[in-house]
């Protein structure tokens, strides 16, 4: 349930028309080496995409390549990387653990390069969207777009065993254990979304797909409402299924991005 296999990196921004540039930076704290893909556009202003589940920086579920593409089209200049224990990274890949640490280091690399915090955007998917949401909660971001976020780690382990055909009194009578047996060997104690998006004083846009099994729309709403920042906003995403909104409808997704981010990224 912990442990994440390491997918290869199978391919480059090459195949989709883009300059790049190959790139590592350590994790803010216990400096694993990270690395990534740095992706020149022609703003000021950059953004960071943070994959999700057992992916790695190709993440085939999202596309990530093709909305880098389409991201820099529109003038930003984007980071795509590997969190450790994922494709070239370093280090040891667990669930839901340490992200925020990986996606420190790589704003880090962002000002770097002479971005500040204010004109650095993020874009999560599924568990890169929690965890882009606890490094928000504790550290200053321009803009954060969530998308598939689920509200708290015990629903979404609950829709995950339902789709798997598991029923929720057996995953109830197992997930008391299931919680010790983490914490003891992996220290990992669980930190809801929906607990930490308050501590967020960025804007957020949260993103829903109608068809998600793993989050409901109530659930982000919620989220929507314990954002503090008056330019938060939600979207539902019609007949799409979990974080598959660009990929359904790709112009209409890098639209309403690009404006979220046009709007609320703070250019010095």
């Amino acid at each position: 349930m912990m442990e994440i296999p390491r997918i290869p990196v199978n391919g480059s921004p090459a195949s989709v028309g883009l300059v790049y540039s190959d790139v590592s930076f350590p994790t803010q704290g216990d400096h694993i080496i990270l690395k990534g893909w740095y992706l020149p556009g022609q703003g000021d202003s950059a953004i960071l995409i943070v994959h999700g589940g057992f992916q790695n920086r190709i993440d085939y579920d999202v596309d990530t390549l093709g909305l880098a593409r389409e991201l820099v089209k529109r003038g930003y200049n984007v980071l795509l990387f590997d969190p450790r224990g994922r494709g070239e990274s370093e280090g040891r890949g667990l669930s839901l653990s340490n992200i925020e640490r990986d996606i420190g280091g790589a704003v880090d690399y962002l000002d770097s390069r002479g971005y500040p915090a204010e004109s650095i955007g993020i874009i999560g998917f599924c568990s890169g969207a929690a965890s882009s949401t606890i490094f928000a909660s504790e550290e200053a971001i321009g803009a954060l777009v969530l998308d598939g976020c689920f509200a708290s780690v015990r629903g979404m382990v609950t829709r995950q065993a339902a789709s798997k055909g598991i029923p929720k009194f057996l995953l109830d009578l197992f997930i008391p254990g299931l919680s010790f047996v983490v914490k003891t060997f992996y220290g990992y104690e669980p930190v809801d979304p929906l607990n930490i998006a308050p501590n967020v004083t960025c804007p957020m846009l949260f993103i829903h797909e109608e068809h998600d099994n793993l989050t409901s729309l109530e659930e982000t709403y919620q989220l929507f409402k314990a954002s503090k920042n008056p330019a938060s906003e939600m979207w539902e995403v019609s007949a799409a299924e979990h974080s598959q909104a660009y990929k359904m409808y790709p112009a209409q997704y890098v639209d309403r991005v690009d404006y979220f981010f046009a709007t609320r990224l703070k250019i010095p």
